[in-house]
């Protein structure tokens, strides 16, 4: 009696199935691995700059800074910043102020929407400030800081981002004058200012 055919297909069926198992296989690795790799590729640096007022008269000031993530929701953030430039010239007198100063501190963040974050943490600031208040009588102001970080954060999309941010915080300040053979005068003061700023992300 010859075999039946249903038989002799037997072998084929198996490899095709076999085949098609390590495709499958495959293909879904490939696929998860390319879903994890687009996760990782998310963003997780920003760069950006902030302005409280868009004049440089010495009351106001601007701040550039970088922002790495750590671990979900908390960022590191390194903040440059400027108090004021203030130059004025005339016949009897040469004036000048500049500040700037550096910043470091530590964010946690939540979603309040899919686009709205809020975030908060501390942040220690250090600002020098160099300045004269006549043609021979330098004075240099160092004052350290700490603030607590209060903002708001819409996304417009993974790249593009803008805030609204607020730091009370409270510092103390030394000053020395070039004409008072090494005398330091000491203050102590609190800030409340409120910036606007651009976001990149990458």
């Amino acid at each position: 009696m010859p075999p039946k055919r249903r038989n002799s297909l037997n072998p084929l069926f198996m490899q095709f199935k076999n085949f098609a198992l390590s495709f499958l296989v495959v293909f879904s690795t490939l696929f998860t691995s390319g879903s994890l790799l687009a996760q990782d590729t998310k963003p997780k640096r920003e760069v950006g700059l902030q302005f409280s007022s868009f004049d440089f008269d010495g009351g106001s000031g601007f701040s550039a800074f970088f922002k790495k993530q750590k671990k979900e929701n908390v960022y590191r953030r390194i903040r440059l910043f400027s108090g004021g430039l203030s130059f004025k010239s005339s016949e009897e007198i040469n004036l000048f102020n500049f500040s700037a100063g550096i910043a470091i501190g530590r964010e946690k963040r939540k979603s309040l929407d899919t686009k709205l974050e809020f975030y908060q943490g501390p942040e220690f600031a250090a600002n020098l400030a160099i300045g004269n208040v006549g043609d021979d009588d330098l004075s240099l102001t160092i004052a350290p800081a700490f603030g607590w970080v209060l903002g708001l954060q819409h996304s417009f999309n993974e790249r593009w981002a803008v805030n609204v941010e607020t730091i009370p915080r409270a510092s103390i300040a030394f000053d020395s004058f070039s004409n008072a053979d090494g005398e330091i005068a000491f203050n102590a003061g609190f800030s409340n200012a409120v910036s606007i700023g651009l976001i990149r992300k990458f």
